[in-house]
């Protein structure tokens, strides 16, 4: 199973950028399939989060009143945005500029996305920014809890957000079954899944490179007495963690 970091394909394939996919599968046709698979699994994501918000605003139920209407708007706008630089690029990497990003805001977003598909997401914001790519870390939460919903159906998530040293730690918890203690070793890898599963297994890979991309890591959490957690590190964009 091949776990090339999305961030070292930016430098063997230094000349990609301008290049289309075809003439990249010319050179490399491997690369260009796992090219075409990962931007494919985050289309399918985006349009999940596209999908949702159009629909509950088409709809006519109370809910949607101006201030859900609005966050809907934005969450649209941000979602199309992304979609478009993300189709627009040929690296899978390649999807934003880095500069500071606020973590609460972020968070807003993504799980505002999944709970207009029910999935039941608790947090509390933090004021803490990271230094990185918004679209990345956008694609990576979305992946943590998409697999959340998949392997622990119903079962509620927990984000908690804190300080460590000069990094920020992420933890996606969910209060599923947890991972079999033979898909762990290999749960990062390209195409690792659990027996009966309906994922490709591309999207834990594709989050561990985009943590890597940001300059941090993604770990599963084997201690956790029940269910699953994964543990993002990313770079703090200042060392006090003040908004």
């Amino acid at each position: 199973m091949n776990t090339r970091c999305l961030a070292d394909r930016s430098v063997s394939h230094s000349g990609s950028a301008s290049q289309t996919l075809g003439e990249v599968g010319a050179a490399d046709p491997a690369y260009a399939v796992e090219v075409y698979e990962e931007r494919l699994h985050a289309v399918r994501s985006g349009l999940a989060a596209v999908s949702a918000a159009v629909h509950v605003l088409s709809g006519s139920s109370a809910v949607t009143g101006p201030t859900m209407r609005h966050q809907l708007g934005s969450l649209l706008i941000d979602e199309l945005e992304r979609l478009q630089r993300l189709v627009s690029t040929t690296e899978p990497a390649a999807t934003g500029d880095t500069a500071p990003v606020d973590l609460d805001e972020v968070l807003e977003s993504v799980t505002l996305a999944r709970r207009l598909v029910a999935q039941d997401i608790d947090w509390l914001p933090t004021g803490r920014r990271i230094h990185g790519s918004r679209d990345d870390v956008v694609e990576l939460l979305n992946i943590l809890l998409v697999n959340a919903a998949r392997h622990a159906p119903g079962a509620p998530v927990r984000i908690e957000v804190e300080p460590e040293d000069s990094m920020v730690r992420v933890s996606v918890i969910d209060g599923g079954p947890g991972v079999a203690d033979d898909v762990a070793p290999v749960l990062f890898e390209r195409g690792a899944h659990r027996e009966g599963s309906t994922g490709q297994g591309i999207g834990l890979a594709m989050a561990r490179d985009l943590a890597a991309g940001l300059g941090g890591s993604l770990e599963l959490d084997r201690a956790t007495p029940r269910g699953a957690r994964f543990d993002v590190t990313l770079p703090a964009a200042d060392v006090s963690g003040a908004a």
